[in-house]
């Protein structure tokens, strides 16, 4: 049975196992072809964790990068987060109308087999004394099991007034070293695509 680690687990994993630096890469996206650019006048930043330093930290990113985004934790009380009906009224009632929600999806360790490689001095095979030549000039890598650690975070776009998703996306990051660079590297990868794809038309 695969067990499930927590984002904090992932972080003390990935350094036992690797010395290598984090990279954040956009997996994929999705936006909506029927929709143009929507101009959102205010617009609601969640970042779903049950970790709250971790909650803020991406709220807040997700606020300076986007410039009229709130961050939820400043305006939406913790005890209606997770009533639906509640939090939809309030969100309504504080006049938001887009939003933009980020959350982990999968804390796994993915292994990859790097193959090797041959590398032959010429020689002569004729002889005896050739071939021990040969021989002792032939180096091989055989190659190696890479474990990486690997972190995939979820960004979806709502219209708030339809309720409709305009766009989606998913991230991997790999070795993340800290909870604070993971959240400065996904948000930073998750804004500058929805920007290059005029999700949201600039005010």
């Amino acid at each position: 049975m695969r067990s499930t680690l927590t984002i904090r687990q992932a972080m003390g994993a990935a350094l036992l196992l690797c010395a290598c630096a984090s990279n954040t890469e956009m997996v994929n996206s999705w936006r909506d072809p029927t929709v143009v650019p929507r101009r959102f006048n205010k617009v609601l930043a969640v970042f779903i964790s049950t970790d709250a330093r971790v909650r803020r930290a991406a709220e807040d990113q997700l606020g300076g990068k986007l410039g009229n985004a709130v961050p939820a934790y400043t305006v939406i009380p913790d005890s209606i987060l997770r009533d639906r009906k509640k939090a939809k009224a309030w969100v309504r009632q504080a006049g938001f109308d887009g939003a933009v929600i980020m959350r982990s999806v999968r804390v796994d360790q993915e292994t990859t087999y790097v193959p090797g490689q041959s590398y032959v001095v010429p020689a002569g095979y004729g002889s005896m004394w050739g071939y021990w030549e040969t021989s002792w000039g032939f180096a091989q890598d055989p190659g190696y099991v890479q474990k990486d650690q690997v972190v995939s975070v979820e960004g979806n776009v709502y219209s708030v007034a339809d309720d409709k998703l305009i766009w989606a996306s998913r991230t991997k990051t790999y070795h993340p070293e800290s909870v604070g660079q993971l959240v400065d590297e996904i948000v930073d990868v998750t804004v500058a695509e929805m920007k290059r794809q005029k999700v949201m038309a600039s005010r």
